[in-house]
């Protein structure tokens, strides 16, 4: 099954193995449910880690995994990416990860302008990073998205005037 990121272990919390994670999910309880698996990539490998507990604090994931209740087991981890594996049951009907997009063409007016290489999250909304010609960023919401088709990769859109550098 496919991984994807869910968030980064910015650093380690107390003596007992706590990792804080930045998380990158909308699906935070279910990821981090007692007993759910996420992967550390160590050393080109995905480690495989059972959540032994999870709690929220100042916004972060607090996080301890099964049989790594100390702090010297886990350090080694700071800054190391979290996976987990993609759960398209966990989406409504309509919706997709983020991570579907990546490689998507980018249409506008029957023309394609680029592909999508990156998708960047913000609070307000997500800006889809379209290399082509020149490499844009489009704000994804509905004032430049008219549709899209995930599953046979594309993205229509209507950008306004002077949005492309056109020299």
């Amino acid at each position: 099954m496919e991984k994807m990121r869910i968030g980064k272990i910015v650093n380690t919390h107390g003596l007992r193995g706590e990792l804080k994670v930045k998380t990158s999910t909308d699906f935070i309880d279910e990821r981090f449910e007692k007993g759910a698996t996420v992967y550390v990539e160590e050393n080109n490998k995905m480690v495989p880690l059972e959540v032994l507990k999870m709690r929220i604090h100042k916004g972060m994931v607090l996080a301890t995994f099964k049989g790594l209740e100390d702090i010297n087991l886990v350090e080694k981890w700071k800054g190391l990416d979290l996976y987990a594996e993609k759960e398209y049951e966990l989406l409504d009907e309509g919706e997709y990860y983020v991570t579907d997009l990546v490689g998507c063409d980018v249409i506008e007016n029957n023309d394609v302008i680029g592909k999508v290489s990156d998708v960047q999250l913000y609070p307000h909304h997500d800006v889809l990073v379209v290399e082509g010609k020149t490499r844009l960023l489009i704000p994804y919401v509905d004032a430049f998205i008219i549709d899209e088709d995930i599953e046979e990769k594309k993205i229509y859109v209507q950008l306004i005037e002077g949005f492309k550098n056109e020299n």
